[in-house]
């Protein structure tokens, strides 16, 4: 019985590597937009709440 425990056929094993893979891309660009928003260089919340100013119009 403990010697099937262990055993992982290529389905599983491609199937836990792609999961790993993911989650390691997935992470670094999680980081990395957090870095950019400590400094400073990633798009805030407020600038995409603000309306765009109203232009005057001359009549």
């Amino acid at each position: 019985m403990l010697n099937s425990v262990g055993y992982i056929d290529a389905g599983t094993g491609s199937y836990l590597l792609a999961a790993i893979a993911s989650g390691a891309a997935g992470s670094w660009f999680f980081l990395r937009s957090q870095m950019a928003k400590l400094r400073g260089r990633g798009k805030s919340a407020a600038s995409t709440d603000q309306a765009p100013e109203p232009t005057p119009t001359d009549s």
